[in-house]
């Protein structure tokens, strides 16, 4: 029968922390949330026409108006 021999490490290291990675975790999962909520809000403003742009655009009419040459 052959032996199972395991090599053991050449550094020894302690093992990582766990409640750092729980954390680390955490702050990953809470950025990629707030990427994608931005994402979804961006995405609906662009479907809907929404924006701050909505209140002008019976005044960029008026505006040409007002800048045109009275006398051309």
């Amino acid at each position: 029968m052959a032996e199972d021999y395991v090599r053991p490490p050449i550094l020894a290291v302690e093992p990582p922390s766990r409640r750092a990675a729980a954390w680390r975790f955490r702050i990953v999962m809470a950025l990629i949330l707030l990427i994608l909520a931005a994402a979804i809000v961006l995405l609906i403003r662009v479907l809907t026409g929404g924006g701050e742009g909505g209140a002008t655009v019976g005044m960029a009419a008026a505006a040409k108006a007002v800048s045109a040459p009275a006398g051309r």
